[in-house]
């Protein structure tokens, strides 16, 4: 009865194939992998022909395994093709893997002759086919984990169907080896399984159609198959041993046999459980198969040495040098986002970003801000299903050649964007890329952030040095109003001689000149207007007072302000900041220059423009020395305190300031500041 249930089992799996076969036939594949794949259905169909007529006729069991050897051989050959897709045969036969695949299968036939025919028994050919078995199942693991999503689409009913088939066949043998004989419950049971898989390799046949994988083995998948494929090689161990056992025979070998399979199986769980093992199997697999494609010590003294060698000059340009040069382009810019989260452009090696690029790096920034994640545009642009949640029109940065965008984070915040050209002879970035450009990003920021901080605490000492000056200073101003008390007090008693009088004016003069030097050196805001709160301004009133006091000098300044603008702001500091601006403006233009102050409003942010067409200032002056403290232009006129304030102050008040200048035209500075400032 058993033998008639299989006997119809392999009938409908051996039709099916046929018809399977046949359609794979007429649609005349040309491609390598798919005339593999109609190589792997006939065996599958002898296979279960045979197995019909074992049960039917009485077909010798040997000439089955033969043909399941060759059947596991073709499924294998045809996994190696789809990773690998070659065109012709000898191209595939060349590759190494492939030779020593059929070496191996080679070596496989010839111990299961020995066993059947030399030794009498088939436990050796269990163990060759638990070999077979294990090879595809290896093979099937690796390259579904590392394939891209739309190999995985393709893959999935392979995976599903010669899985099953594998899997359903490894415990076939692996309980033969150990028993010495096929369970017949499992082997009748064959012929519906394989029906049942046959949709599903009908399915792949489709998807496979033209392939390939187009598989990276990255070290996590040579862990995982590698553990795989040491649980395989540890059964086929116990099989053996289990072999061992039953050839010695004896009154004690079958429950010697049911224990050894026990205590393996016991220990092969622990081994698999352990963390130290499996970081063992780790460590050895990254030291002895992996190449790393950047040498991390050479390129890390490389970039140390470029940041030695560039100490001098815009930091941000160094800096972007450094960068292209790590992935071997010419060009580079840095964007920094300041505190409104806009953008401020500190250099552009080679590089021309405008309006549009910028309005793709808003978003791209909120991506980078949330994924920290670096953006290959090129990729993006072909493949938009790795950048989840990213939605920006790449066509614009690729005109432009900004096409590799890496990110800088200070204290896990985004702090600036590198921009670069793809380089001409590599393909989309791959993981070793990302990890080098992350790790020489990493390295250059770290230098970029002490350097400001260095910079910060030489200003913190020097404004300590400016309160310690400012402290002698006092002690002059006591002097000098002593001096003056004491004119006063010796007044009533001396005014009528002349030597008193000669000797007044002597100390009226010296008391000029010293408070005349000291009111030229320090131009400070007093304490109690620093503390002064918010008010709400009206700027046109301001700006009419700034410009009435300012007027007063030449060139004059001329005023075009929107009625009735208002701000909530700190007034007495707005008043300073635009009184220093307006006069920088004058001093920088002839009698007959211009200067002009604009007030507007737009989208609920104040705009104050000043401009005038004076004497201008360099691109390295203004990103470099402008708003650095105790650097002046003005000699002994000036401390250089003035626009460092001034930037401080909006940035306090949530705005930005915006400068742009050219040499020997003359500058214009926009401050923007939110009306809605409580």
């Amino acid at each position: 009865m058993m033998d008639l249930f299989g006997l119809i089992g392999y009938s409908i799996a051996s039709i099916a194939y046929l018809l399977f076969s046949l359609l794979l036939l007429a649609t005349k594949q040309k491609a390598f992998t798919s005339n593999l794949m109609l190589v792997a259905i006939v065996t599958v169909l002898i296979a279960n022909l045979a197995s019909a007529l074992q049960l039917y006729h009485g077909l010798s069991l040997t000439i089955i395994f033969a043909i399941e050897t060759i059947k596991l051989a073709a499924f294998t050959l045809l996994l190696f093709s789809i990773r690998v897709n070659p065109k012709t045969l000898s191209e595939f036969l060349a590759r190494r893997a492939v030779a020593q695949f059929l070496l191996l299968w080679l070596a496989g036939i010839l111990v299961a002759t020995i066993s059947i025919f030399y030794l009498l028994n088939y436990s050796l050919v269990f163990i060759v086919l638990l070999t077979m078995n294990l090879y595809p199942l290896v093979l099937l693991e690796q390259l579904y984990r590392n394939a891209e999503a739309k190999v995985r689409w393709s893959l999935w009913p392979l995976v599903i169907a010669l899985g099953s088939l594998v899997v359903f066949d490894f415990v076939l043998y692996a309980q033969g080896s150990l028993i010495n004989q096929i369970d017949f419950n499992l082997w009748f049971s064959r012929g519906y399984i394989a029906a049942l898989l046959m949709p599903f390799f009908l399915l792949s046949s489709k998807r496979i159609k033209n392939l390939s994988a187009d598989i990276f083995v990255s070290r996590e998948v040579v862990f995982y198959s590698s553990m795989l494929a040491i649980a395989g090689g540890y059964l086929l161990l116990l099989a053996f041993a289990g072999y061992v056992l039953r050839y010695i025979e004896g009154e004690w070998s079958n429950v010697l046999s049911v224990l050894f399979l026990a205590v393996g199986f016991l220990a092969l769980t622990v081994l698999f459980i352990t963390n130290s093992f499996r970081r063992k199997v780790k460590v050895f697999i990254n030291k002895h198969f992996f190449a790393n494609k950047y040498e991390y010590r050479d390129e890390w003294l490389k970039v140390t040495s470029a940041l030695e060698d560039h100490q001098d000059g815009d930091i941000f340009d160094n800096l972007c040098q450094i960068m292209a040069s790590s992935l071997e382009v010419s060009d580079c810019a840095f964007v920094k986002i300041n505190s409104t989260d806009k953008f401020e452009l500190f250099n552009q090696r080679g590089l021309i970003l405008s309006e549009p690029h910028l309005a793709a790096l808003t978003q791209i920034c909120e991506y980078c801000a949330e994924q920290h994640w670096m953006i290959d545009v090129r990729e993006y642009q072909h493949a938009k299903q790795h950048y989840p949640l990213l939605h920006f029109n790449p066509d614009s940065l690729l005109n432009a050649n900004l096409e590799v965008i890496v990110p800088v984070y200070q204290q896990q915040k985004l702090f600036g964007l590198f921009i670069l050209p793809a380089p001409n002879d590599k393909a989309f970035l791959n993981w070793e890329d990302r990890d080098f450009l992350f790790a020489v990003s990493k390295q250059l920021a770290n230098y970029l952030f002490l350097q400001q901080a260095q910079m910060q605490l030489a200003e913190s000492q020097q404004f300590a040095m400016f309160n310690r000056m400012s402290a002698f200073v006092l002690h002059d101003l006591k002097n000098i109003q002593a001096q003056l008390a004491l004119i006063n007090t010796n007044a009533e008693h001396h005014r009528d001689n002349p030597e008193f009088v000669a000797d007044v004016f002597d100390t009226v003069n010296t008391a000029h000149d010293r408070l005349d030097k000291v009111i030229l050196q320090l131009r400070n805001k007093s304490e109690e207007n620093k503390q002064q709160g918010n008010v709400k301004v009206g700027i046109n009133n301001l700006l009419n007072e700034i410009v009435e006091i300012r007027n007063q000098q030449l060139p004059k300044v001329a005023m075009s302000c929107d009625p009735e603008l208002n701000i909530v702001t700190n007034k007495s500091q707005l008043r300073s900041v635009l009184t220093h601006l307006l006069q920088n403006a004058q001093d920088a233009c002839s009698d007959l220059g211009i200067v002009n102050i604009i007030g507007k409003i737009q989208q609920d942010r104040l705009f104050i423009i000043i401009e005038d067409n004076g004497c201008g200032m360099s691109d390295s002056f203004v990103k470099n020395e402008l708003f650095k403290p105790f650097v002046t232009t003005k000699g002994n006129a000036g401390m250089g305190i003035g626009a460092f304030e001034a930037k401080q102050f909006i940035q306090e008040q949530k705005g930005f300031l915006d400068v742009s200048s050219v040499l020997g035209e003359g500058s214009r500075f926009t401050i923007e500041l939110p009306v809605n400032i409580i």
